[in-house]
C-alpha cells in the first residue's frame, strides 16, 4: 500500500488524503453530512466521502479518470471508518479500468 499524504486542493477548500495505487493516485476527502438521514439508525455522526482518482503525481486538482461518492443510504458513523471506506472504493474504482 502506498504512503498517504494530506493535501489541500489549490482550487477548492476540501482536504485530500492520497494514496499511491497501480500506478494511479486515490484522493479521498470526507466531511459530516449537511442532511443526516433519518431512517439510518445509529449513534455519533453521519460522514460523506468524495473519490477522484488521477494519474500518477497529478494531484487532486488535477483532471480526473474516474470519481464517486458515498452512498447516501449507508450509514458511516465516524471520518477513519469513512476514508477507509472511500480508499476501497477508489482502489475498485482502478482495478475496474
Amino acid at each position: 500500500m502506498g504512503t498517504i499524504t494530506l493535501k489541500r486542493a489549490s482550487q477548492d477548500v476540501q482536504q485530500w488524503k492520497t494514496q499511491e495505487y497501480h500506478g494511479k493516485q486515490i484522493h479521498v476527502s470526507t466531511a459530516p453530512r449537511v442532511n443526516e438521514n433519518e431512517a439510518l439508525v445509529g449513534h455519533g455522526q453521519q460522514w460523506d466521502f468524495k473519490v477522484k482518482i488521477t494519474e500518477s503525481g497529478a494531484g487532486p486538482a488535477a483532471d480526473e479518470c474516474a470519481s464517486a461518492q458515498s452512498d447516501p443510504e449507508s450509514f458511516y458513523s465516524t471520518q477513519a471508518v469513512t476514508e477507509d471506506l472511500g480508499f476501497t472504493k477508489g482502489r475498485e474504482l482502478i482495478e475496474g479500468m
